[in-house]
């Protein structure tokens, strides 16, 4: 019996030298995989694993809650590939969105989580939603609004543009402060689509605006939705001397 114990823990201490002693079991190579916004070396310094590390000394769950923490990582999964290779795979947080506060530009991702806050000129191809005033917002956590259903409906919008494959058109999507929503294009249309209670719908017609602007080569040019079953159509310079 005594032999046995003996044998037991012999085994036990050479299985454990084996494990968190021996070369053979430490980490020689880090494999980041789904990554696009950001640097791979920034996925392995939050991981906190080393080079010559044991592989097996250290616990995964740990890992992947640590690479949570960066703001654009949605979801990370860690796994040992064979004995000294770790495998990491990070599922990113798009941009989807930025608004302005208070002279900065608050980047948000589909789900309303803050990414990162920018100072200085907005240079980027993401709509800019207008019109929405922050209660409280830290980068990593959601966005909370004190408007929040005008920022609900923004985003509302900003899905039906995508299902009708024209959100990369949109510049700007303003809110007013009687709920009325107006969409800017890159190329300078301007569309007042008024009170919205079917984005779906609202987009849809939009979209055959355009599309029949864009035949006609027809730009800065001001379309009024803003009364169901009629559109109209004005040039800006028009408007700017009706409104002075």
């Amino acid at each position: 019996m005594i032999a046995t114990v003996v044998l037991l823990l012999t085994i036990g201490s050479l299985l454990y030298f084996l494990i968190f002693h021996s070369k053979l079991f430490r980490v020689k190579s880090l494999q980041v995989e789904g990554i696009d916004q950001i640097e791979e070396a920034v996925i392995v310094e939050m991981s906190g694993i080393d080079y010559n590390d044991q592989s097996f000394g250290f616990k995964l769950s740990d890992i992947e809650q640590s690479i949570e923490k960066h703001p654009y990582v949605q979801t990370a999964s860690v796994r040992r590939k064979n004995f000294n290779t770790i495998n990491i795979v990070v599922r990113e947080r798009e941009e989807y969105a930025i608004i302005p506060y208070m002279g900065s530009y608050v980047t948000l991702d589909e789900n309303k989580f803050v990414l990162k806050v920018s100072d200085g000129i907005l240079e980027s191809n993401i709509c800019l939603i207008t019109g929405i005033e922050f209660s409280t917002f830290r980068i990593g956590d959601q966005a909370q609004a004190e408007n929040i259903e005008s920022l609900d409906t923004a985003y509302q919008v900003l899905g039906a543009a995508r299902e009708a494959d024209i959100l990369d058109m949109i510049s700007e999507l303003n809110i007013g402060q009687n709920g009325e929503i107006k969409i800017v294009t890159f190329n300078g249309v301007e569309a007042l689509l008024g009170f919205i209670d079917n984005p779906a719908y609202s987009v849809l017609a939009l979209k055959e605006a355009l599309i029949t602007l864009h035949t006609r080569d027809m730009r800065d040019v001001i379309i009024d939705m803003r009364y169901e079953g009629h559109i109209t159509v004005r040039h800006r310079s028009r408007q700017e001397v009706e409104d002075d």
